[in-house]
């Protein structure tokens, strides 16, 4: 499942935020905040994602307390938008009063929907999939004509803005000129921080992405966020790494038998990282202007994000020789069979 943000779907989640407080307040007689609502003292987040994917249209992620949208809702009138939100709101109510271990769509799920008088069909809350599609081919359609009103052509630009706006009229979309979309992949899932998953991020940002660990009830995702091509080779590099770090751990291990313990195996991991990045080049004016851009998309997205380090006190002697392994560490070699289509937009060592 692909995460999405852009303008478009900044303005769009605002608006979803708006729907939620006023169905909460209004139909669930539930107190809410800015960004919360309280049953009884307690209070629960309300975080909202846009997503894409070819068949779910919502989701309830009970870890993360998050609501997902599927982006063909971006074309759907209010009333629909509202029925998916009912749904998931309704999905946050079961888990919060049984837990998670009860059937998705079962008595429990079913009961919340009858208690605020919700009809039947909010249980499904369904957009026919030729609708969905057709949404979708329209969308496209004003992007298409976006990018052409930037044509150099005098006569084309002028007609496709006429055209982009008679469809942004018609179909009540906001969507701007400047709206490139930025991609959010959960590439790896833990239980808690690490000193290998901060050493796996450290990487992945020479591939021209953004990591984020992303903390949850009892769950961490170790999110990257960038332009879909660079976004797409980290997702395999992040699963790569995770698997040969701890072949490279049990090799260093070998090179040096004093290395034991978790506290050398962090060490190692953070010098292998170190290791990697002295194998790259002095950053370009290219590199530096594409890492300024994806800070400032993260701040957008990410509003709240705070920067952690997991402390701890390091082997000097651990750290030097995971240094070692990092600067022969080669990538490319071990995932080139997945990503040949993608290898010759990125520089993999």
């Amino acid at each position: 499942m692909e995460i999405l943000y852009s303008q478009t779907i900044l303005a769009f989640l605002m608006k979803v935020r708006r729907f939620s407080l006023a169905i909460l307040s209004n139909e669930m007689g539930l107190k809410v905040g800015r960004t919360r609502f309280y049953i009884g003292r307690i209070s629960y987040p309300l975080q909202f994602v846009v997503f894409d994917h070819p068949s779910k249209l919502g989701h309830f992620i009970s870890s993360l307390y998050e609501i997902g949208i599927n982006k063909l809702y971006l074309l759907e009138n209010e009333e629909e938008i509202k029925n998916l939100l009912r749904h998931e709101l309704a999905h946050y109510i079961t888990f919060i009063e049984h837990g998670e271990n009860v059937p998705s769509h079962g008595k429990e799920f079913k009961a919340v929907c009858k208690r605020y008088g919700w009809p039947s069909a909010i249980s499904k809350a369904r957009v026919p999939i030729e609708k969905a599609l057709k949404n979708k081919r329209i969308v496209d359609k004003v992007r298409k004509l976006l990018s052409l009103s930037e044509s150099h052509q005098p006569e084309e630009a002028k007609q496709a803005t006429i055209k982009a706006k008679e469809l942004l009229s018609k179909y009540n979309l906001e969507i701007t000129e400047v709206d490139d979309e930025t991609l959010v992949i959960r590439t790896l899932e833990k239980k808690r921080s690490s000193a290998k998953l901060q050493a796996i991020a450290e990487i992945l940002r020479t591939f021209f992405v953004y990591p984020v660990l992303n903390h949850g009830r009892g769950i961490l995702y170790l999110e990257v966020i960038g332009d879909r091509v660079n976004v797409e080779v980290a997702e395999y590099v992040a699963h790569f790494l995770d698997k040969h770090f701890e072949i490279l751990w049990n090799k260093g291990r070998k090179k040096d038998p004093l290395l034991k313990g978790t506290a050398a195996k962090n060490a190692f991991f953070k010098g292998l990282a170190k290791g990697y990045q002295c194998q790259k080049h002095a950053p370009s004016k290219g590199l530096v202007r594409i890492e300024k851009d994806l800070i400032k998309r993260v701040e957008t997205f990410y509003p709240h994000l705070t920067v952690s380090r997991c402390r701890s006190t390091y082997s000097e002697r651990a750290i030097k020789v995971g240094e070692h392994f990092g600067r022969t560490l080669k990538i490319r070699e071990g995932i080139k069979k997945r990503l040949t289509p993608l290898l010759s937009w990125v520089n993999l060592s």
